[in-house]
């Protein structure tokens, strides 16, 4: 199969953060690691990476997902703008985040946010 034919990605999206740091200490209110934040990241997930991976292979790549009107959406859109076609189907609720803490390249936590729902199509003639 030739890497330059078109691809249809189709599936969900989510976007993923990372937190880097160094912890050198414990919290005084809790045995809990402090993280000094050295850099943060974010990029697209699920379907997202998967359609990236393609394009940087130099396919045409178009990625049918859906998205809304909230910051992680916006941010999975800045991110793919340029890269990759953009099909969207219209999400109610606010798109998955999946925020990862590190310190010293080792996760110590993962933070979840969001809920997707995509809309229900309407019945034709009904």
């Amino acid at each position: 199969m030739s890497a330059r034919k078109p691809l249809v990605v189709v599936g969900d999206v989510l976007l993923d953060e990372d937190i880097e740091g160094v912890s050198t200490r414990l919290a005084p209110d809790a045995p809990a690691p402090v993280v000094d934040v050295t850099g943060d990241q974010s990029r697209p997930g699920g379907a997202g990476l998967a359609a990236v991976l393609a394009a940087r292979c130099g396919r045409d790549v178009t990625l049918v997902t859906a998205l809304g009107d909230d910051p992680a959406s916006e941010g999975v859109r800045r991110a793919l703008r340029g890269r990759v076609r953009l099909v969207e189907i219209p999400l109610d609720g606010t798109l998955p985040v999946k925020t990862r803490v590190l310190a010293g390249g080792r996760p110590l936590v993962r933070i979840d946010r969001g809920r997707r729902l995509a809309r229900r199509a309407g019945r034709r003639g009904a």
